[in-house]
């Protein structure tokens, strides 16, 4: 009866700590959060079908840019740096236009940033045929019209863009023209090259395969600058995390998840 009671008291203690250590695992994947830099419109409220879709374990923090007034991307940077946690490890993401603003926080390196998302983005002049001194051209009169466009893309497509089509154009309608025009100009001048070639944390590129704007000669000028970049592809257009919300955030959250598996260390061992 003794030797029973013993084994029983060895098999309780042992399952008692592998608990004890699931329990870590399971809180060092459970407390962080996604710092959300927009796209174009700056508005941040196309993320909305995305944040829909993450995990409640995980804290969205999503950053508007200014609507009515011109910022440069060093001056986005230091509006969106009191964004940043304190409280907590958090992952950074860059969508379109915001990808080089990404790279400049990352460059940083913020107490608490674990990981950097490159999501159908670039680290200079994205446009082959459109050189840097044509930024230019970019007026505010171009873009009156840009609503319109949505609208007849909308119209005329069979594809998942048609249901994202009023919040895209509530966001674009929300923008003055003239900040639109002044960040195509930003975009055209930008070169992040160096600041990502130092940026020390693990870095995940998300690619729309179908991307018409966005095009590939973006990741491949990332990877030759980041040769430890990892690329997961959506077959998809360029905006990859509003026409697939759930496939995005499956593979976002993958990668958050192995990176925080491997940085936090559980308390309590085998």
């Amino acid at each position: 009866m003794t030797l029973v009671k013993s084994v029983y008291f060895v098999v309780l203690n042992s399952f008692y700590n592998q608990s004890i250590y699931f329990s870590k695992k399971r809180e060092t994947v459970t407390a962080y959060a996604i710092v959300l830099l927009p796209g174009l419109d700056g508005t941040g409220e196309l993320f909305e079908p995305f944040v829909k879709c993450l995990p409640e374990r995980i804290n969205p923090i999503v950053v508007s840019y200014p609507r009515a007034n011109r910022k440069t991307y060093e001056e986005l940077k230091e509006l969106v740096m009191p964004f940043i946690p304190e409280d907590m490890p958090f992952f950074l993401l860059g969508e379109s236009f915001s990808g080089p603003l990404s790279v400049m926080i990352s460059y940083e390196k913020p107490e608490g940033l674990k990981g950097l998302i490159l999501c159908a983005t670039f680290i200079r002049n994205p446009f082959i045929l459109l050189p840097s001194w044509m930024r230019f051209i970019s007026v505010s009169p171009v873009y009156r019209l840009w609503p319109a466009l949505i609208g007849v893309r909308a119209g005329l497509s069979v594809e998942k863009f048609a249901p994202i089509a009023g919040l895209a154009l509530k966001a674009i309608r929300s923008v003055n023209p003239s900040v639109i025009a002044h960040r195509v100009k930003s975009i055209l001048s930008v070169n992040v090259e160096r600041e990502l070639s130092l940026c020390t944390c693990p870095v995940l590129y998300l690619m729309a395969g179908k991307d018409r704007l966005i095009r590939k000669h973006n990741y491949r000028r990332i990877k030759a600058v980041k040769n430890d970049v990892k690329l997961e592809t959506i077959d998809t257009q360029h905006f990859i995390l509003q026409l697939e919300p759930g496939r995005s955030s499956e593979i976002l959250v993958d990668f958050m998840d192995s990176v925080i598996a491997e940085t936090e260390k559980p308390l309590i061992k085998r």
